[in-house]
C-alpha cells in the first residue's frame, strides 16, 4: 500500500508539472503576441510579418489617396463619409482577395482630425483676390500630435521670375510677432526668366540668429511647370537640403525653428507674390480658430480660396493567418513633412 500511495503521489505530481507547463506555455503566446503586435516592424523572422507588413503599407497608401481625393473634390462637405465609404470598399476587396490565401484583413477608420485646404487652380499669379503681393494666407495654424499643422504643401508654378528683383517668398512666424525674429523663410527664383533651373534658398531665424541653406535644381526643360513639394523636400522629384536636413544636420523642414517649431500657434504669409505664377495647394490643422482672410469655398469666385479638408485619419488596421494575428492603429496624413 506504501508503494502504491507513493506512485500515485509521483502520477499527480507529473500531472500537475505538466498542467503548469501547459499554463507557462499559453501565457508565454500571449505575452509574445502582444509583444509582437506593438514591435512587428522591427521583427522580420516570424513567418507571414513581411506580408504583414506590406500589407500595412498598402493600407496607409490607400487611405492617404482617399484622403487626398476627398479633399480636392470636397464631396459637398461629407469628407469623413467619403473617406469611410472608400475604406469600406478597400477594406471588402481586400479581404475577399486575401481570404483565398489563408489571411483576414480588416480595415476601418477609427476617428480624423479637421482641416482646412487653402489652394489656388487658375494658373494664375500668388497674389490675393484683391491682387495684394503681400498678405497672409493663414493665421493661427496649431501644432497637431505627430505633426507641425501644414502638410502637402506644393506648388505646381508655370513661371518664376528670376533673381534680378525680390523673390517670392514664403514665410512662417509665431502668431502676433513682428519682423523676422523666430521664422522659417523660403525664397525661389530661376536664373533666368523662363530658365530650367529653381533656386530655393530657406532662412531660420531663431531669436535673432539667422542660418540658412540653398539648393538648385534643374528641371526637365521639355516641361513647363516646375513642381516644388515644400513639405516634402523636393524640387521636380528631387531631394531639396533648403527644404529638408542639411549636410550639416541642421534642420530645414517646412516651419522649423525655435519660434515655429515650439510654439503653439503661427501664421503663414505670401511676400512678393506677383513674382510667380501656377498653382498650390496645402492642408493645414483647423481646431476652429483659424484666421482665415481668403475667400471660402471654390465657387467662391476668388483666388486663391480656403475649403474644408481632412487634416488627418486614424484606421484600425487588423492582420491575421492561422499563424498569426497583428492589429494596430494607422495614422495617414499625407504629405506631413518630418519635423
Amino acid at each position: 500500500m506504501a508503494d502504491l500511495r507513493g506512485r500515485e503521489r509521483g502520477q499527480l505530481l507529473l500531472v500537475t508539472a505538466l498542467a503548469l507547463a501547459v499554463v507557462f506555455v499559453a501565457l508565454a503566446l500571449i505575452v509574445n503576441s502582444a509583444i509582437f503586435s506593438e514591435n512587428l516592424a522591427s521583427r522580420g523572422e516570424t513567418a507571414g510579418s513581411d506580408d504583414a507588413l506590406e500589407m500595412r503599407g498598402m493600407v496607409e497608401t490607400n487611405v492617404g489617396d482617399a484622403v487626398r481625393i476627398a479633399n480636392r473634390q470636397n464631396y459637398s462637405g461629407d469628407l469623413d463619409g467619403a473617406v469611410e465609404d472608400a475604406v469600406k470598399n478597400t477594406s471588402g476587396q481586400t479581404e475577399h482577395q486575401e481570404v483565398r490565401r489563408g489571411r483576414l484583413v480588416n480595415v476601418a477608420v477609427q476617428g480624423s482630425t479637421e482641416g482646412v485646404r487653402i489652394a489656388q487652380n487658375d494658373s494664375s499669379s500668388f497674389t490675393d483676390d484683391s491682387n495684394a503681393t503681400n498678405y497672409k494666407v493663414v493665421g493661427g495654424v496649431k501644432r497637431v500630435a505627430g505633426g507641425n499643422g501644414t502638410r502637402a504643401f506644393r506648388i505646381d508654378a508655370t513661371s518664376i521670375d528670376d533673381g534680378s528683383g525680390t523673390p517670392f517668398e514664403v514665410k512662417v512666424n509665431e502668431s502676433g510677432a513682428t519682423g523676422n525674429e523666430n521664422s522659417w523663410r523660403m525664397q525661389i527664383w530661376t536664373t533666368a526668366a523662363g530658365g530650367d533651373t529653381v533656386h530655393v534658398r530657406t532662412l531660420r531665424n531663431e531669436s535673432g540668429t539667422t542660418t540658412q541653406e540653398a539648393c538648385e535644381v534643374t528641371v526637365d526643360s521639355d516641361s513647363p511647370t516646375y513642381r516644388i513639394d515644400v513639405t516634402r523636400g523636393t524640387i521636380d522629384g528631387e531631394p531639396c537640403d533648403a527644404l529638408g536636413t542639411a549636410p550639416s544636420g541642421e534642420n530645414f523642414h517646412f516651419g522649423s525653428g525655435t519660434g515655429v517649431g515650439t510654439s503653439d500657434e503661427y501664421d503663414v504669409y505670401f511676400r512678393n507674390a506677383s513674382q510667380i505664377e501656377g498653382n498650390f495647394s496645402m492642408v493645414v490643422h483647423d481646431d476652429g480658430g483659424l484666421d482665415l482672410p481668403l475667400v471660402d469655398g471654390v465657387l467662391g469666385g476668388g483666388q486663391p480660396y480656403e475649403t474644408d479638408a481632412l487634416y488627418d485619419v486614424t484606421v484600425r488596421y487588423e492582420y491575421s493567418t492561422a499563424d498569426m494575428r497583428y492589429e494596430t492603429d494607422i495614422r495617414v496624413a499625407p504629405g506631413e513633412p518630418d519635423v
